[in-house]
């Protein structure tokens, strides 16, 4: 068992005798899932906003959260790499709630950079604000682009479908 994995298993109490009933670990698992998502989207929320609602003050905290953010998931992702399971090899980059996740993070990052990247008596905020509005604007349509193909698709399928079965 390597360093990470053992420093994981301390971190997480995983010789606890509570993991020792399968649905007792099972539940716990779904529930760690549950509380790790809703910190992600959380941590996605408050660093998109921070910036733009409260200044450079918010650049600031906006930075460690996303900062944060990032380095929690790589560790996630590599514990689950060291256990020998491959996070990527089902998940659709292209879903509605990952590009959502994308717009966020990098609305964040704008906020960051229009509060952090100009003196600190400049008024970005009239350019900022048309640049993220746009940004949001243009992700809110590829994604109703992403699901009126959906849509589509879904509908041919199950007209071929029908076609079939009255064949």
């Amino acid at each position: 068992m390597t360093a990470f994995l053992k420093a994981a298993r301390v971190v997480a109490d995983l010789d606890d005798d509570f993991y020792h009933d399968e649905r007792q670990r099972d539940v716990w698992n779904e529930a760690s899932a549950v509380g790790f998502q809703l910190f992600q989207w959380c941590a996605l929320v408050v660093g998109a906003v921070l910036p733009w609602v409260a200044g450079r003050g918010g650049a600031y905290v906006a930075i460690g959260v996303l900062a944060t953010w990032f380095i929690l998931s790589m560790v996630t992702i590599a514990y689950a790499r060291a256990r020998d399971v491959d996070v990527y090899a089902t998940v659709k980059a292209l879903r509605p709630r990952m590009i959502f996740a994308f717009v966020l993070y990098l609305a964040g990052i704008a906020g960051i950079y229009v509060e952090l990247a100009n003196p600190v008596d400049y008024d970005g905020a009239t350019w900022a604000g048309v640049a993220v509005g746009a940004f949001v604007g243009a992700g809110a349509v590829a994604a109703a682009f992403v699901w009126v193909r959906r849509r589509d698709r879904r509908r041919e399928s199950e007209q071929a479908a029908r076609d079939e079965t009255e064949m």
